[in-house]
């Protein structure tokens, strides 16, 4: 598939080339087999000059640098590249990093590899090799083929042309709703709740073809409920609730490829940080990539697991 790899940069230069640096480790990014863009966020603050040395000065392929003339927000940021990429760009396959990720040099060649194997069902929607596992690499290397549902943060992922074209217009239609005419620490949560509870009473479309079909016992809704006064109202949110709504399971590999260093930043705290466990995160610069996958579902005392959207 033609598959690019969309970076994301607003301020934080040590940030941006701590993640760059890890990705230009990986033998797919050397050897241009994907097509590395930079996505520059503008405005006050974005050090866009900086964090354009920090990606010529690294001598890390890429195909272009987007600069944005004034400031998207995450928000319209996000959306924007995923509409760039695939509807104007015509890209199969797509890559999202953002700035406060660390990545083996096995990243890129076990997530495509779980992409293609995903591909092979029509009820898959994101795939990503990051994850919170603890362990040590004796600990963890015998599972690094094993794979599990997940609703955890997308900081960095994988999708598809054909997921992005299910699930499109509910992004589309909350960014002409609430993003456009505000900035997007400013937008109107308890207008987005009352959107995100309406699209929710409509339920779950039914993929056809060939199905993962996981036991409905290991499907987690990532919104049960939305709560008026805390149910998150990001466009991260918004992909996560689509992807549910189009019957489509996110999926990650049990033992992660990338270290997530992200302990402050829009919607992180170094409190929020330890809580959701990020302190913990086990080895993970590997020398080997999984060539195959299993699905687990349960845990080794025969209990499901679950996974919250977090």
């Amino acid at each position: 598939m033609r598959t690019a790899v969309a970076t994301f940069g607003f301020g934080r230069p040590d940030h941006f080339g701590r993640m760059l640096n890890s990705l230009g480790s990986c033998p797919e990014v050397q050897a241009r087999s994907v097509d590395v863009y930079h996505f520059l966020d503008g405005g006050p603050g974005s050090e866009q000059a900086a964090l354009r040395k920090v990606i010529v000065d690294s001598e890390v392929p890429f195909t272009e640098i987007v600069a944005r003339p004034s400031n998207l927000g995450v928000g319209r940021q996000l959306i924007s590249a995923r509409r760039e990429i695939f509807d104007e760009r015509g890209y199969d396959r797509m890559v999202l990093i953002e700035d406060d990720i660390e990545l083996s040099p096995t990243y890129l060649t076990a997530l495509l590899a779980l992409s293609d194997w995903a591909e092979t069902f029509g009820d898959v929607g994101t795939v990503q090799v990051w994850n919170v596992e603890s362990g040590t690499q004796e600990q963890l290397h015998p599972h690094l083929g094993q794979v599990e549902l997940t609703n955890r943060h997308f900081v960095t992922y994988c999708i598809t042309k054909r997921v992005w074209n299910s699930i499109k217009d509910m992004l589309y239609a909350y960014e002409a709703r609430y993003l456009l005419n505000c900035r997007y620490s400013h937008r109107p949560h308890y207008r987005i709740r009352w959107f995100m509870r309406r699209l929710l009473r409509k339920g779950r479309t039914s993929p056809e073809g060939d199905l993962l079909n996981p036991p409905v016992e290991a499907v987690s809704n990532p919104f049960p409920s939305v709560r008026w006064r805390s149910t998150p109202t990001s466009q991260d949110a918004i992909t996560s609730l689509a992807l549910y709504l189009a019957g489509l399971h996110r999926l990650t590999t049990r033992v992660s490829h990338a270290h997530y260093y992200g302990v402050e930043g829009v919607h992180c705290t170094p409190e929020l940080y330890d809580v959701m466990g990020f302190n913990n995160q086990g080895w993970w610069q590997w020398s080997d990539a999984p060539s195959s996958f299993t699905m687990r579902y349960q845990d080794d005392e025969g209990r499901w697991l679950s996974s919250v959207y977090r």
